[in-house]
């Protein structure tokens, strides 16, 4: 027998059938694997109950009864009214009982006289029963099962991380079982106010128009003779291949009629995204940066992160050579470009630019920024939940896979989860 189950639909519509076959309710029990009485407790709360619209009174052979309704003037017995029903003003009316409603299943269903039954009917039917089950569980299933002071400790650890651009995933990771609900319950209660934080405080709730992109019929015409086997179907090859992990490479500008720039430099695998400020958006600033990073960490450790680089076709990518050689002399990387007007085949690093957007939003001018400042960023970032690690940051996943020097030469560090924000205040509280 299953035990600790609801009635489905299916289930419904099997008893309603069962009971015009005249089964018996421990028939139909068995028939479904249920107790009998939970047959009959669902047969009895969902059965409708319509009255016979003519007088069914037990007392109606004989009644003597006159103007027992407003009508003035008449003289007719009430039992004989047509205008008027008696049972609606007669104290002394008394339905008929019907012996079939008087033993189980208590339901007119299976009654062969039902058609043309004069009398009180007392029906179960599967489709209106479901309805009801279905508003009812709606309505039991709203609200949050919590008190009072869980609901204030809630708020009080919640509040201020949506306010700092924290996710409620994120928030959930950080605190566990100090936030006695799950994620989508947590997201429930912001979308009902029943925070200080409320719906525009998170990010993703307002959705953005998709990006139209131009379609390029002859992408190959448009890529500079310099790019010849440094394109994305040779970056394909160039990893079934080798066994390296891809760092991908992009830009994030400033304002438009403003020169700083950041470089930013994803480590697909780990998630991993570190920043590099620049004074201007060309080739020599990209190439400088990049050897600035090779002085900070040396040449072995270098190649070791930075096997190969993916990047888009701007025209501050084009030093290949630059890009390539090292400051020591030889090869210290290899470049690789994504197709024109294909974003996508470095999807990752476009997605965390984003979150370098949640506290420098788009048109922001990065002049009054310095490196400190970006690594303050690039720290915070990296130091947030990712439901695509599982719950882990990009810090403690690339711990685990990259060298402790990596971390140490560069200054990344790990925020702690509940002071992470990824606001504009970020800078005003640093």
């Amino acid at each position: 027998m299953s035990k600790f189950k609801h009635l489905t639909y299916q289930q419904r519509v099997i008893i309603e059938d069962r009971l015009r076959q005249n089964n018996s309710i421990r028939q139909i029990a068995n028939e479904l694997e249920k107790s009998p009485s939970t047959i009959s407790r669902e047969i009895q709360k969902n059965v409708i109950v319509s009255m016979s619209a003519n007088n069914d009174c037990i007392h109606r052979e004989g009644c003597p009864y006159k103007n027992r309704c407003p009508k003035e003037g008449c003289n007719s017995l009430c039992s004989e009214c047509k205008m008027v029903s008696c049972k609606q003003y007669c104290p002394d009316y008394v339905p008929i009982s019907c012996k079939r409603l008087r033993r189980p299943p208590y339901v007119c269903n299976g009654c062969p006289q039902r058609g043309h039954c004069q009398h009180r009917r007392v029906l179960y039917n599967s489709h209106k029963a479901q309805v009801g089950y279905n508003k009812n569980l709606k309505e039991r299933r709203e609200g949050y099962d919590i008190t009072t002071g869980q609901l204030k400790t809630i708020n009080e650890l919640v509040s201020p991380m949506i306010k700092n651009g924290c996710s409620p995933y994120h928030i959930k990771q950080t605190y566990g079982d100090k936030i006695p609900v799950s994620e989508a319950t947590l997201r429930r209660m912001i979308h009902g106010n029943v925070f200080d934080a409320r719906d525009i405080d998170l990010r993703e709730v307002v959705k953005r128009k998709e990006r139209k992109r131009t379609r390029n019929k002859d992408r190959l015409a448009r890529i500079h003779v310099s790019k010849i086997d440094h394109l994305y179907s040779d970056y394909l090859d160039y990893v079934k291949e080798h066994s390296v992990h891809t760092v991908e490479m992009d830009c994030v500008e400033g304002k438009k009629d403003e020169k700083a720039t950041l470089l930013t430099l994803h480590f697909k695998e780990a998630f991993l995204q570190i920043a590099i400020i620049m004074e201007e958006q060309n080739s020599e600033e990209v190439v400088s940066a990049l050897d600035k990073i090779e002085r900070m960490i040396g040449a072995d450790l270098f190649k070791e992160m930075f096997p190969l680089i993916l990047t888009d076709n701007g025209q501050e990518f084009t030093d290949i050579k630059g890009m390539e050689r090292s400051i020591h002399g030889g090869i210290r990387t290899k470049v690789f470009f994504c197709e024109p007007n294909r974003s996508d085949e470095k999807g990752s690093c476009e997605n965390h630019h984003k979150m370098i957007r949640y506290a420098i939003p788009k048109g922001t001018s990065l002049e009054p920024f310095n490196q400190e400042d970006i690594n303050l960023l690039m720290n915070h970032i990296n130091s947030y939940s990712r439901k695509e690690l599982h719950g882990l940051s990009a810090y403690k996943m690339a711990k685990m896979m990259f060298p402790s020097d990596f971390f140490d030469l560069l200054k990344i560090e790990e925020i702690p989860p509940e002071d992470i924000n990824l606001t504009p205040r970020l800078f005003k509280n640093a």
